[in-house]
Protein backbone atom coordinates (compact mmCIF):
# COMPACT_ATOMS: atom_id res chain seq x y z
CA UNK A 1 0.00 0.00 0.00
CA UNK A 2 1.26 3.48 -0.72
CA UNK A 3 1.84 6.04 2.00
CA UNK A 4 2.68 9.76 2.05
CA UNK A 5 5.86 9.79 4.12
CA UNK A 6 7.26 13.31 3.80
CA UNK A 7 7.12 15.88 6.61
CA UNK A 8 4.06 18.11 6.33
CA UNK A 9 5.88 21.17 4.92
CA UNK A 10 7.94 19.15 2.43
CA UNK A 11 4.91 17.14 1.39
CA UNK A 12 2.93 20.32 0.77
CA UNK A 13 5.69 21.72 -1.45
CA UNK A 14 5.99 18.52 -3.47
CA UNK A 15 2.21 18.23 -3.79
CA UNK A 16 1.92 21.81 -4.98
CA UNK A 17 4.60 21.20 -7.59
CA UNK A 18 2.88 18.07 -8.82
CA UNK A 19 -0.50 19.76 -9.08
CA UNK A 20 1.07 22.55 -11.10
CA UNK A 21 2.25 20.03 -13.70
CA UNK A 22 0.05 18.49 -16.37
CA UNK A 23 -1.51 15.15 -15.46
CA UNK A 24 1.16 12.53 -14.70
CA UNK A 25 1.16 8.78 -14.44
CA UNK A 26 0.31 7.35 -11.03
CA UNK A 27 3.13 5.96 -8.91
CA UNK A 28 3.99 2.27 -9.13
CA UNK A 29 5.08 0.94 -5.71
CA UNK A 30 7.00 -2.10 -6.93
CA UNK A 31 10.61 -3.23 -6.84
CA UNK A 32 10.31 -4.64 -10.36
CA UNK A 33 10.46 -1.72 -12.80
CA UNK A 34 8.23 -0.99 -15.80
CA UNK A 35 9.04 0.21 -19.32
CA UNK A 36 7.31 3.58 -18.99
CA UNK A 37 8.27 7.14 -18.09
CA UNK A 38 6.31 10.31 -17.45
CA UNK A 39 5.46 12.38 -20.53
CA UNK A 40 7.65 15.43 -21.30
CA UNK A 41 7.11 18.19 -18.74
CA UNK A 42 5.26 15.87 -16.35
CA UNK A 43 6.17 14.61 -12.87
CA UNK A 44 5.14 11.76 -10.61
CA UNK A 45 5.69 10.83 -6.97
CA UNK A 46 6.12 7.23 -5.87
CA UNK A 47 5.83 6.46 -2.15
CA UNK A 48 5.71 3.03 -0.57
CA UNK A 49 6.30 1.10 2.61
CA UNK A 50 7.96 -2.31 2.84
CA UNK A 51 7.64 -4.46 5.95
CA UNK A 52 9.45 -7.75 6.53
CA UNK A 53 9.99 -9.79 9.71
CA UNK A 54 12.51 -7.43 11.33
CA UNK A 55 12.77 -4.67 8.75
CA UNK A 56 10.62 -1.71 7.76
CA UNK A 57 11.44 0.63 4.87
CA UNK A 58 9.69 3.83 3.81
CA UNK A 59 10.46 5.42 0.43
CA UNK A 60 9.52 8.64 -1.36
CA UNK A 61 10.80 9.20 -4.91
CA UNK A 62 9.81 12.26 -6.98
CA UNK A 63 10.58 11.92 -10.72
CA UNK A 64 10.22 14.32 -13.65
CA UNK A 65 10.68 14.18 -17.40
CA UNK A 66 12.42 17.45 -18.18
CA UNK A 67 13.96 16.71 -21.58
CA UNK A 68 11.54 14.44 -23.39
CA UNK A 69 13.59 11.23 -23.53
CA UNK A 70 14.77 10.79 -19.95
CA UNK A 71 12.98 10.68 -16.60
CA UNK A 72 15.17 11.77 -13.68
CA UNK A 73 14.44 10.76 -10.08
CA UNK A 74 15.93 11.54 -6.67
CA UNK A 75 14.59 9.39 -3.84
CA UNK A 76 15.13 8.93 -0.14
CA UNK A 77 14.21 6.38 2.50
CA UNK A 78 14.65 5.39 6.08
CA UNK A 79 14.85 1.81 7.31
CA UNK A 80 14.28 0.41 10.80
CA UNK A 81 16.03 -2.89 11.64
CA UNK A 82 14.82 -4.59 14.83
CA UNK A 83 16.70 -7.88 14.42
CA UNK A 84 19.32 -6.97 17.05
CA UNK A 85 19.09 -6.05 20.73
CA UNK A 86 18.59 -2.42 19.70
CA UNK A 87 16.62 -0.99 16.83
CA UNK A 88 18.83 0.58 14.15
CA UNK A 89 17.70 3.28 11.74
CA UNK A 90 19.53 4.02 8.50
CA UNK A 91 18.84 6.47 5.70
CA UNK A 92 19.20 5.67 2.01
CA UNK A 93 19.25 7.75 -1.16
CA UNK A 94 18.71 6.85 -4.81
CA UNK A 95 19.59 8.71 -8.01
CA UNK A 96 17.99 7.32 -11.15
CA UNK A 97 17.79 8.03 -14.89
CA UNK A 98 15.28 6.14 -17.02
CA UNK A 99 14.44 6.06 -20.72
CA UNK A 100 12.36 3.91 -23.05
CA UNK A 101 13.41 2.46 -26.41
CA UNK A 102 9.85 1.44 -27.25
CA UNK A 103 6.97 3.15 -25.40
CA UNK A 104 4.45 0.86 -23.73
CA UNK A 105 1.10 1.00 -25.53
CA UNK A 106 -2.27 -0.44 -24.56
CA UNK A 107 -2.38 -4.14 -25.52
CA UNK A 108 1.24 -3.87 -26.68
CA UNK A 109 4.71 -4.00 -25.17
CA UNK A 110 7.48 -1.63 -24.18
CA UNK A 111 11.23 -1.78 -23.53
CA UNK A 112 13.37 0.57 -21.46
CA UNK A 113 16.65 1.22 -19.64
CA UNK A 114 17.23 2.26 -16.02
CA UNK A 115 20.54 3.53 -14.60
CA UNK A 116 20.71 4.06 -10.84
CA UNK A 117 23.00 4.69 -7.88
CA UNK A 118 21.66 3.74 -4.45
CA UNK A 119 23.72 4.45 -1.34
CA UNK A 120 23.45 4.76 2.42
CA UNK A 121 23.89 8.05 4.26
CA UNK A 122 27.36 8.33 5.82
CA UNK A 123 28.89 5.79 3.43
CA UNK A 124 30.85 8.41 1.50
CA UNK A 125 28.75 7.81 -1.59
CA UNK A 126 29.70 4.12 -1.80
CA UNK A 127 26.67 2.10 -2.78
CA UNK A 128 25.25 0.03 -5.60
CA UNK A 129 25.47 1.12 -9.24
CA UNK A 130 22.91 -0.70 -11.35
CA UNK A 131 21.75 -1.16 -14.92
CA UNK A 132 18.33 -2.66 -15.51
CA UNK A 133 16.34 -3.45 -18.67
CA UNK A 134 12.57 -3.60 -18.09
CA UNK A 135 10.16 -5.25 -20.53
CA UNK A 136 6.45 -4.55 -20.00
CA UNK A 137 3.39 -6.14 -21.62
CA UNK A 138 -0.14 -4.70 -21.55
CA UNK A 139 -3.17 -7.00 -21.59
CA UNK A 140 -6.92 -6.35 -21.61
CA UNK A 141 -6.64 -2.60 -22.28
CA UNK A 142 -4.10 -2.09 -19.46
CA UNK A 143 -6.24 -3.97 -16.90
CA UNK A 144 -3.27 -6.34 -16.50
CA UNK A 145 0.36 -5.26 -16.83
CA UNK A 146 3.26 -7.74 -16.79
CA UNK A 147 6.84 -6.63 -16.12
CA UNK A 148 10.11 -8.53 -16.62
CA UNK A 149 13.53 -7.22 -15.54
CA UNK A 150 17.11 -8.28 -16.26
CA UNK A 151 20.17 -6.35 -15.18
CA UNK A 152 23.44 -6.11 -13.30
CA UNK A 153 24.48 -4.36 -10.10
CA UNK A 154 28.00 -3.30 -9.11
CA UNK A 155 28.80 -2.97 -5.40
CA UNK A 156 31.18 -0.05 -4.85
CA UNK A 157 32.36 -1.52 -1.54
CA UNK A 158 32.67 -5.17 -2.58
CA UNK A 159 33.88 -4.34 -6.12
CA UNK A 160 31.76 -7.21 -7.42
CA UNK A 161 29.14 -7.53 -10.14
CA UNK A 162 25.91 -9.47 -9.62
CA UNK A 163 23.16 -10.31 -12.08
CA UNK A 164 19.65 -9.18 -11.09
CA UNK A 165 16.22 -10.28 -12.28
CA UNK A 166 12.57 -9.80 -11.53
CA UNK A 167 9.03 -10.32 -12.75
CA UNK A 168 5.82 -8.72 -11.58
CA UNK A 169 2.18 -8.11 -12.40
CA UNK A 170 -0.32 -5.33 -11.81
CA UNK A 171 -4.08 -5.98 -11.76
CA UNK A 172 -6.29 -2.90 -11.97
CA UNK A 173 -9.15 -3.12 -9.48
CA UNK A 174 -10.70 0.30 -10.15
CA UNK A 175 -9.61 3.83 -11.05
CA UNK A 176 -7.69 4.27 -7.78
CA UNK A 177 -6.59 0.78 -6.71
CA UNK A 178 -4.20 -1.75 -8.22
CA UNK A 179 -3.17 -5.17 -6.89
CA UNK A 180 0.54 -5.94 -7.32
CA UNK A 181 2.56 -9.15 -7.09
CA UNK A 182 6.25 -9.65 -7.82
CA UNK A 183 9.29 -11.84 -7.33
CA UNK A 184 12.86 -10.58 -7.71
CA UNK A 185 16.40 -11.56 -6.84
CA UNK A 186 20.13 -10.98 -7.08
CA UNK A 187 22.87 -13.44 -7.93
CA UNK A 188 24.25 -15.16 -4.78
CA UNK A 189 21.58 -13.45 -2.63
CA UNK A 190 18.50 -15.55 -3.28
CA UNK A 191 15.07 -14.25 -4.22
CA UNK A 192 12.17 -12.47 -2.53
CA UNK A 193 8.51 -12.01 -3.29
CA UNK A 194 5.88 -9.56 -2.14
CA UNK A 195 2.27 -8.53 -2.67
CA UNK A 196 0.69 -5.13 -2.28
CA UNK A 197 -2.10 -2.73 -3.09
CA UNK A 198 -1.36 0.59 -4.76
CA UNK A 199 -3.73 3.49 -4.21
CA UNK A 200 -3.70 6.65 -6.32
CA UNK A 201 -4.46 9.54 -3.96
CA UNK A 202 -5.17 11.77 -6.97
CA UNK A 203 -5.75 9.66 -10.12
CA UNK A 204 -3.11 10.28 -12.82
CA UNK A 205 -1.23 12.72 -10.57
CA UNK A 206 -0.22 11.21 -7.20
Amino acid sequence: MTFALLPARAAACVLAGLLACPAAHAGRPMTVDDAAIAAPGQCQLETYALRAEHLSEYWATPACNVGGDWELAIGGAWADDTSGPRSQTTHHFRLQAKTVFKPLESNGWGLGLVLADQFRAGSGGDGDLSLNIPLSISLRDDAVLLHFNAGVVHGETSRRHHATWGSGAQFRLDQRHTLTAEVFGRQHSGSRYQFGIARALIPDRL
